[in-house]
């Protein structure tokens, strides 16, 4: 996807399982669409946009212990730096594990 001049591309790695994205990801933006198999899109009233692509899920190995994670890229159309934030504080929120 080519990038415009308001257009904000962010990549992020998420110790995250599909499954884990698609069920706590409406909670948070019940006005998505999905897009694709792994790519859903956001359009507020205000022309904003937001198209999130998630890659294949990998997994980490400590031992016989595994974790899984995926990379998400967040492509940001007509957002400020301030609302950008305020997405990512209440994303990263949704999806916090407990531990500490």
């Amino acid at each position: 996807m080519s990038q415009s001049a308001d257009e904000i591309e962010i990549e992020r790695e998420f110790g995250l399982s599909h499954s884990d994205f698609f069920r706590i990801f409406p909670r948070i933006e019940p006005g998505f669409r999905r897009v694709a198999d792994r790519c859903v899109e956001l359009e507020r009233e205000d022309g904003r946009r937001l198209r999130i692509e998630i890659s294949p899920e990998h997994a980490r190995r400590l031992g016989s212990f595994s974790i899984p994670f995926i990379e998400i890229t967040f492509r940001f159309a007509g957002w400020t730096d301030q609302q950008r934030v305020e997405f990512f504080k209440k994303f990263d929120r949704a999806f916090h594990k407990g531990g500490g």
